[in-house]
């Protein structure tokens, strides 16, 4: 049976260690709810998919958690029907697994070794957005990125909320997809995107988060409405590098004391 697991992540205010620090650390505490009843609503499969989702991404239900069919009928409170349907988006989605490829589907393990393929993508695919976003800018054929892409960011981190920090993480990531005006470069990404928000969820939990990521973020938003295409494209491409070699080896240290 699933256990009952907070579906929002309480968050407390960075804690710094000192004046400068490397790291601040974001210190979150999860509050126990269980995963509740589902509206009634013309499409019921998509509700309880984002629901389930959600808790994935956000690590409510943990990684290889059964997802027992019947279980989550009585708590959302549907027929089993919405949520078998709910299941099979989830199991194409890569979110869920069947064990031993077979039976009872569970929530798929985290793997470092996909992680660690998906931000080599990333790397490149974010280096491409930003360049092509800066020269449709500079061009005048797009409009700049909104400060507010950033600010979210930088909200987030003083409040000390992980869902918010990690919302505004994708936010501003497809933005400049969009800005790229390559429609690809998001459908690409969009079908991957969830297993960085779950690497964010489980490692921002109990380890640090760069004080400067959020200035790196700024920085790349400059060059892009500058128009500065290299610039912008060294500067996506060397964050993205960044972020793998923080997020991965604290990664490998949430599962083994999982």
């Amino acid at each position: 049976m699933i256990r009952q697991a907070a579906l929002d992540v309480a968050a407390q205010r960075s804690l710094c260690s000192r004046p400068a620090p490397d790291f601040c650390i974001l210190n979150t505490e999860t509050e126990a709810a269980m995963l509740k009843p589902v509206r009634s609503t013309p499409d019921l499969s998509h509700s309880v998919h984002a629901r389930l989702r959600e808790a994935i991404v956000s690590g409510a239900i943990a990684p290889g958690e059964r997802l027992a069919q019947e279980d989550l009928a009585a708590q959302f409170g549907v027929s089993r029907q919405p949520v078998l349907q709910a299941l099979a988006q989830l199991e194409r989605d890569g979110l869920a697994v069947r064990a031993d490829g077979r039976g009872t589907l569970q929530a798929a393990p985290l793997d470092p070794s996909l992680v660690s393929q998906f931000y080599e993508l990333r790397a490149e695919v974010d280096a491409l957005a930003a360049r092509r976003a800066a020269e449709r800018i500079a061009a005048g054929e797009t409009a700049p990125l909104p400060d507010t892409l950033v600010e979210r960011g930088h909200a987030a981190i003083r409040r000390g909320q992980v869902p918010a920090l990690v919302a505004a993480d994708t936010l501003l990531h497809h933005a400049i997809y969009d800005a790229s005006g390559n429609t690809l470069l998001d459908t690409v990404m969009a079908s991957q995107w969830h297993h960085l928000e779950r690497v964010m969820g489980a490692v921002l939990q109990t380890h640090a988060i760069r004080a400067g990521l959020w200035d790196e973020h700024q920085a790349i938003v400059q060059a892009i409405n500058a128009g500065r295409a290299r610039d912008a494209a060294a500067l996506s491409r060397e964050h993205a590098e960044r972020a793998a070699e923080g997020l991965l080896p604290r990664l490998a240290q949430a599962l083994a004391s999982a």
